[in-house]
């Protein structure tokens, strides 16, 4: 079958290649899905750059961390899946931009039947982190300031989505005009352009003093030291992302400025499950199954009430992904943008 594969470490442009590779066998717990849409994550840089990231293979590895497609073969405790239009993380975030793949039944729901595919694949990562963030973890109030960072992005586009459905005023921080206004057109309230824009005098007029009740960052690094300065009393601030840190978020930060603003930090990472071995011991803790299941039927109420809709901004065959990942490497990309696997 046909793969986009990193062949070794260096620019996308340079070392992704279309490689006919084997297909995969399910084991216990796993499905493998007949793809026909893959989504491309800035994550997928990284990986191709040799960079950190949270799952790290050697070249050559085929990118893909979630998927829309059909259920064509299970391992055991995957049988009812048979047949059925999924979309899907795939196993240890890799492997999805390819004719097949193959995903942990904990990271496997249904298709939103209002969704295509492409719209479906996009669904999956942004949504549910976006939720888990600002629902589960700040549980965010109606009225509340919710500060989006990155909100251009295609986890940034959700982020504000949910955040704006739950009666929150949105502030999107995002780059250039372009960006921020396809922010407000996603609904936020306000937007920052961080090229031009003082990020704390901007974040204080739009909330009146007070700072942001939410901070959802995706970009992290020296933008987190001066989100810290903006929060609220008692806000909560979530690291999502580390798109400017090249240790892929594993550097330290000083904490006086959270005992000073006297607000919460609090993590969230999209995975369901039961970590074991290594990914225990490092510290990690899945949300279970169920809870994925909860969250999954409360966004697909809320794409059919028309509340929210993933923002496809480019669909892309097989053969474009170096250029277009380099791309969203150099912040050129709104939106989210899928690989249309069918199209080869």
């Amino acid at each position: 079958m046909k793969a986009v594969q990193v062949l070794s470490h260096g620019r996308p442009g340079e070392v992704i290649r279309i490689s006919e590779v084997a297909v995969p066998v399910p084991g216990p717990g796993e499905v493998r899905i007949r793809v026909s849409a893959a989504s491309l994550n800035f994550g997928d840089g990284p990986r191709a750059l040799g960079g950190v990231a949270m799952a790290m293979l050697k070249p050559p590895f085929t990118l893909g961390m979630d998927v829309c497609g059909v259920v064509e073969a299970a391992g055991a405790g995957g049988e009812g899946w048979m047949g059925r239009r999924v979309i899907a993380m795939t196993k240890m975030a890799l492997g999805g931009m390819a004719q097949s793949a193959l995903a942990p039944v904990t990271g496997l729901f249904e298709a939103p039947a209002q969704l295509d595919d492409a719209e479906a694949t996009g669904f999956l990562l942004p949504y549910h982190v976006s939720y888990l963030g600002l629902h589960v973890r700040a549980r965010v109030q109606a009225g509340e300031t919710v500060l989006v960072t990155g909100a251009a992005s295609g986890v940034g586009t959700a982020a504000v989505q949910l955040a704006a459905a739950a009666g929150a005023r949105v502030i999107a921080l995002a780059g250039g005009p372009e960006k921020t206004a396809y922010c407000l057109a996603q609904g936020a309230a306000a937007s920052i352009d961080h090229r031009k824009d003082d990020l704390f005098d901007k974040v204080m007029e739009f909330s009146g003093g007070r700072g942001a009740d939410v901070a959802f960052d995706l970009v992290g690094c020296e933008l987190t030291d001066r989100i810290w300065t903006c929060m609220a009393l008692e806000g909560r601030f979530l690291p999502v992302g580390f798109n400017d840190d090249a240790q892929g978020g594993f550097t330290g930060r000083p904490l006086r400025k959270v005992s000073m603003g006297n607000f919460s930090v609090l993590g969230v990472m999209l995975a369901y499950g039961t970590p074991v071995g290594p990914m225990r011991r490092m510290g990690m803790n899945f949300f279970s199954s169920e809870t994925g299941a909860r969250v999954h039927a409360a966004l697909c109420e809320l794409v059919a009430k028309q509340q929210i809709r993933p923002q496809v901004a480019s669909r892309i065959r097989m053969s474009e992904v170096p250029g277009v990942l380099e791309d969203h490497l150099a912040r050129r990309t709104c939106g989210r943008t899928v690989v249309d696997i069918a199209a080869g």
